[in-house]
């Protein structure tokens, strides 16, 4: 190291030394010990003398700081420190007038406004990109420096978290609930953390995925208000009819599946119980406020996690149950001893069609006996959120159907003022269900899978319209039909309907 004067600080000699520690121009870290002045650095990074030495002669000319040398700390202590000094700056000032603060709660209505489901922030070694998730689609928003996007994050974590893991660590995963009020309207974003790959070791990407707070003012358990067919509406209520059985919901993260639980458990309240039902709920952690239910956040491995939860709802004498999710085979199993002894519950799984949910219910546990008993299934369902077309500025597109042109449309990439220049205005729920006869818990008591799902396609030629036995594709592809999805978007994500199956879908809609 030539003429610079090295020292290693650890943990101990910290605490056993009068240290300070204090940051200039936001990426230079410096220590102070008995008049002496250390730039600290990590022992994870490459000591390059000519940038210490650099370093070092900038705040001797610039700051006026006579530097002493440099002061090596391991990598936890180098983020405690900067932990310990931003939260200290934060203790020094009313942090609801802070500049922080504001910029903070500027960005998080910036997004409520316009109508994200998840805010995006991708931390590189210089500058943080800012994305909105908007009906379905993740659009760059801006971009700010790095520095200033660890001072947001860190105070939304630090100080406004109601419920986290420990202090902000950019080098760790973490999660946290964070209430916020905005507009005198109540939001909790969950929060969600995991360090990336960047020529640094300060990169992470995190996400917040927003969830309006309290109830509506006008409790209106309307199942239309599912965007689904009447024939669809109707065969949901002959789910939420059974006595007991549970009503498995599946989909993938952004699927909308806690949105259907609420309006779901709202109508059965109102409809069912007449505003006197006893709905009981375990959440990791609570999402959405439903209308006339007990709602529980539970973290799982706390205290036995779910199992403990679900058996102490069990003696709270419920009519409804609703679990969260089921994710392993103790709470999947606590679940089935809920509808065995008459209970009716919801709950929610991974899986992206009915056959892959029968899999994975298994899987999860839950014997084909169980699962193959009248009445245990109440329904299964899977469902997708797809992007509505901007009615203003979609474009016309030909295609051939079976021998026949149609007329289609397509995403106008460059949008209008409507939809906020992205093309898509909204999003359009779509859902395949099974109602379980007879001849299909027979194939399932034997996990004849494909004889289940042959038996269940076989239903598309008595339901009424596109409704049981047709698969989420083929509903998709009915929007497309009636030019409110794109047709291009549609087969990138889904592809071709074979002939025969087309074929059912036009005779079904014409």
């Amino acid at each position: 190291m030539g003429n610079i004067l090295l020292r290693e600080l650890s943990s101990h000699t910290y605490r056993n030394e009068q240290w300070h520690f204090f940051i200039l121009e936001e990426d230079l870290l410096l220590g102070k010990n008995n008049e002496n002045y250390y730039l600290i650095q990590k022992n994870t990074d490459e000591i390059l003398p000519g940038k210490v030495q650099a370093d070092l002669t900038y705040l001797n000319l610039v700051h006026k700081v006579k530097m002493t040398g440099l002061a090596v700390v391991d990598s936890d202590l180098y983020y405690q420190l900067l932990e310990d000094i931003s939260l200290e700056n934060v203790k020094r000032r009313d942090i609801n007038s802070s500049s922080i603060q504001q910029e903070l709660e500027a960005l998080l209505l910036h997004a409520v406004n316009r109508g994200a489901s998840d805010l995006h922030i991708t931390r590189g070694d210089v500058m943080a990109k800012i994305e909105l998730r908007i009906n379905g689609v993740l659009v760059l928003d801006h971009q700010l420096l790095s520095s200033k996007c660890d001072e947001l994050i860190f105070v939304l974590y630090n100080v406004q978290a109601s419920t986290r893991d420990t202090t902000w660590n950019r080098a760790i995963a973490q999660s946290a609930n964070i209430l916020y009020t905005l507009n005198e309207r109540s939001y909790r974003f969950r929060y969600e953390h995991y360090p990336i790959f960047g020529e640094g070791d300060g990169c992470y990407h995190c996400v917040l995925r927003i969830i309006p707070s309290g109830l509506s003012t006008v409790i209106n358990p309307d199942l239309a208000k599912l965007g689904v067919s009447d024939a669809e509406v109707r065969d949901i209520q002959r789910i939420l009819s059974n006595p007991y059985g549970v009503y498995f919901i599946a989909g993938t993260t952004g699927s909308g599946k806690s949105t259907t639980l609420k309006n779901m458990m709202e109508w059965m309240q109102i409809n069912r119980y007449d505003d006197k039902g006893c709905f009981l709920t375990v959440e990791d952690p609570v999402e959405y406020q439903i209308y006339g239910a007990k709602q529980s956040s539970v973290l799982d491995g706390e205290n036995g996690g779910f199992h403990s939860a679900i058996k102490s709802s069990l003696r709270r004498d419920p009519d409804v149950l609703m679990v969260g999710e089921i994710r392993d085979p103790v709470s999947s199993n606590a679940l089935a001893g809920a509808v065995e002894s008459g209970h009716y519950c919801f709950t929610t799984v991974h899986a992206g069609n009915i056959v892959t949910l029968l899999q994975r219910l298994s899987a999860l546990g839950i014997s084909s006996d169980k699962l193959s008993t009248p009445g245990f299934i109440a329904g299964l369902q899977c469902q997708k959120l797809i992007p509505v077309l901007c009615n203003n500025c979609k474009l016309d597109c030909e295609t051939e159907i079976l021998g026949r042109k149609f007329i289609l449309s397509k995403v106008n990439e460059q949008g209008c003022d409507d939809c906020n220049f992205t093309g898509v205005k909204s999003r359009q729920l779509v859902m395949e269900y099974l109602i379980p006869t007879h001849r299909e818990l027979e194939a399932l008591a034997n996990q004849q899978w494909l004889n289940v799902y042959s038996i269940w396609r076989e239903k598309r030629f008595t339901s009424e319209g596109v409704s049981e036995g047709f698969a989420i594709k083929e509903k998709v592809f009915m929007h497309v039909l009636k030019k409110r999805a794109c047709y291009h978007w549609f087969m990138m994500e889904f592809g071709a309907i074979p002939d025969t199956d087309m074929e059912v879908l036009l005779e079904k809609i014409q």
